[in-house]
């Protein structure tokens, strides 16, 4: 259930806050280039503050003079561990709203882009989008777990406004990382009352639909091709012209640490662009709104099998994917894989599944696991009722360059590392070539071309998401030509009556 539904609210115009989905983490970061852009309100500091934090870190690295063993170099690394802001519910974590965290990773990331600034003369920085350059790009969630953490005491605020304004009642609770200190560079904690997320017993902290995308609005990719748009006739003979995404991370970096002029330049010339923060009403990327339209197809296409015993288990999960493609094919579900024209991306057909199946799973007590560590990777989705009834199901878009490989190679596999006998391959088509007949044929032989060679069973499932017309615009030429040869024939004669 979403925020407003926890705790029954109704929104009104000063409601700007992102309504998050509190059992699981929403694929969207906070950017804090976003959070640049305000200028007046709640908000008017905040880009300032993150600044500071990063003019504190800074210090301490130049006061270390290098020396990794010095209490300044030490203090730095304490102040560059960021903890997964779980309060958010934001993030990459499938399950739950805990996710792995940012950890030592980003901790020394960070530590090096800030010493690569200072050998650079550079003891201030406008945007700490420029450390995430230094190093060829850090990952969306770093830079938002950051932002939530050097920012958390705003937010922290900005919840208790909203609690406020509708009557939520809170609970007083210890949040770490609530706030930094400047004078003795160091976190603190500190005891607030806020609203509580019922599913992981935690405090939940709001923030404002505004600050939200899928992908920074600063980018290594973004750098790269200002650098070569932009670049002066010396600078452009020591670069090597590629697609940004051909070009590796230490290739990024490196002209990055080279350049930081450039690098400024390019933060300026963002500074003013327009940037639009991730669309929640349209929802392209179907990252919100997945669990309340999967819910649609599961009241749709309820199931009336139920497994009793370890061996009905496998038919009852190719009940589940039937209904799946039921929902797509013939109920209209196909709309939710398409926006604006164009066919969404491969996750949206893996969170239909997901928020479609799991309501089935919850009736029937079986655990439904969303990207399990497969050992070699991860696998889509993985059901399990105990150690003897468990499947896994792969979900791949036809047009994905490397579909063939995912049921030839992956899906065995994961099959394979997991120690799991039954696995469905679900293919997704678009177009009329990815729905043809010899598609689907061809998925059949491979199935069964990998049950064979890996002893791993696995079934082939083609779902046609192409556009479908209207029940009210359908037409059956055949049907309606006999129709009319048969209005021509002579009535037959009637029975007569005894």
């Amino acid at each position: 259930m979403r925020f407003s539904e926890i705790f029954s609210l109704s929104t009104t115009s000063e409601d700007d806050w992102f309504d998050t989905f509190l059992p699981s983490d929403t694929k969207l970061f906070i950017d804090p280039f976003l959070i640049w852009e305000e200028k007046e309100g709640h908000w008017t500091g905040a880009h300032g503050h993150l600044i500071d934090f990063f003019e504190m870190v800074f210090g301490l690295v130049k006061e270390s003079d290098g020396d990794e063993k010095g209490i300044s170099w030490k203090q730095a690394q304490k102040l560059l561990l960021f903890p997964e802001p779980y309060e958010f519910c934001l993030g990459v974590a499938e399950g739950s709203p805990h996710g792995s965290g940012s950890g030592k990773g980003l901790q020394s990331d960070m530590l090096e882009g800030v010493k690569v600034a200072t050998g650079l003369g550079i003891n201030r920085i406008a945007h700490m989008e420029m450390l995430n350059l230094f190093q060829g790009g850090m990952g969306v969630d770093r830079l938002s777990d950051m932002t939530c953490n050097i920012l958390k005491s705003y937010f922290i605020s900005y919840t208790q406004q909203v609690a406020q304004r509708h009557g939520i009642k809170g609970s007083r609770v210890t949040v770490a990382n609530a706030t930094w200190d400047s004078e003795f560079c160091r976190w603190k904690s500190g005891v607030f009352e806020l609203p509580i997320n019922p599913y992981i017993n935690k405090p939940v902290l709001l923030t404002p639909e505004r600050f939200l995308r899928q992908i920074p609005v600063a980018t290594p990719d973004g750098f790269w091709s200002y650098a070569w748009s932009t670049a002066s006739a010396e600078l452009r003979g020591d670069l090597t012209f590629d697609i940004a995404r051909n070009v590796g991370r230490r290739e990024k970096a490196k002209l990055a640490r080279q350049n930081p002029d450039v690098v400024a330049l390019y933060l300026n010339a963002l500074e003013e662009e327009e940037k639009k923060p991730y669309s929640i009403s349209d929802d392209p990327g179907l990252v919100v709104k997945w669990y309340e339209l999967g819910s649609k197809i599961a009241r749709e296409s309820p199931l009336r099998y139920i497994p009793e015993e370890p061996e009905d288990f496998e038919s009852f999960i190719a009940t589940v994917v039937a209904s799946y493609k039921h929902g797509i094919e013939e109920q209209d579900a196909w709309q939710l894989l398409w926006h604006d024209g164009h066919a969404r991306e491969e996750r949206a057909g893996q969170a239909l599944f997901r928020s479609s199946v799991i309501h089935y799973c919850r009736a029937n007590n079986i655990d439904l696991t969303g990207e399990s560590n497969a050992g070699r990777g991860p696998v889509d989705f993985k059901f399990s009722q105990g150690w003897d009834s468990r499947a896994l199901v792969e979900i791949k878009l036809v047009r994905n360059s490397k579909f063939w490989d995912g049921v030839l190679a992956q899906q065995p596999q994961y099959q394979v590392s997991e120690e799991v006998n039954c696995g469905f391959f679900v293919a997704i088509g678009y177009t009329d070539a990815h729905c043809a007949p010899e598609i689907k044929e061809k998925i059949d032989r491979a199935a069964a071309l990998v049950t064979k060679v890996s002893g791993k069973k696995i079934t082939g499932i083609l779902v046609d998401a192409r556009p479908k017309k209207s029940a009210s615009k359908l037409h059956n030429p055949e049907l309606s030509e006999e129709l009319k040869r048969g209005e021509s024939d002579p009535s037959p004669e009637e029975p007569a009556s005894d």
